[in-house]
């Protein structure tokens, strides 16, 4: 595993559906429908969404750079409150927000494909991260939620 983990196969996954909703969205519904977001309400979310996970992705990747190098198990910053930060900005924030911006049918359905690749990818990492780091990752993960902060600790 890199620094990315699992992460390119979610990327990738997403990039390739949502590349193929825009063509086809673009060519076959795009002469018979209008857009199913109103501009300015796509415009003000998405565009809202798509800065918030570009400032969490970029304290995520900061983050897990310095661990990385360091060979720790990253737990600080962002990683505080996220186990998966950089898959929390593209599945909650990233996605969402480009799908709103395009507006149409099919890309409205890229965070449902993203979620669901996050749901494959994300245990074959996390099988990773317990083997190199063992009990203080199952420490860590035990008080910290994946990609949805646990507010209240166990």
């Amino acid at each position: 595993m890199n620094r990315w983990g699992m992460g390119t196969m979610l990327y990738r996954g997403t990039i390739l559906y949502a590349l193929l909703a825009i063509l086809y969205d673009t060519i076959l519904i795009g002469h018979f429908c209008d857009r199913l977001v109103p501009e300015r309400l796509a415009l003000a979310v998405g565009g809202t969404l798509v800065l918030l996970g570009l400032v969490l992705y970029t304290l995520g990747v900061f983050a897990v750079y310095a661990a990385v190098d360091a060979r720790q198990l990253a737990t600080r910053g962002v990683y505080g409150v996220l186990r998966h930060p950089l898959y929390a900005a593209w599945v909650w924030c990233l996605v969402p927000g480009f799908a709103l911006l395009q507006g149409t049918p099919l890309t409205l359905g890229a965070p449902v494909v993203a979620a669901i690749l996050y749901r494959l990818c994300i245990p074959h990492e996390e099988a990773e991260l317990r083997r190199v780091f063992g009990q203080a990752y199952d420490r860590y993960r035990e008080r910290v939620g994946g990609i949805v902060p646990r507010w209240c600790r166990p």
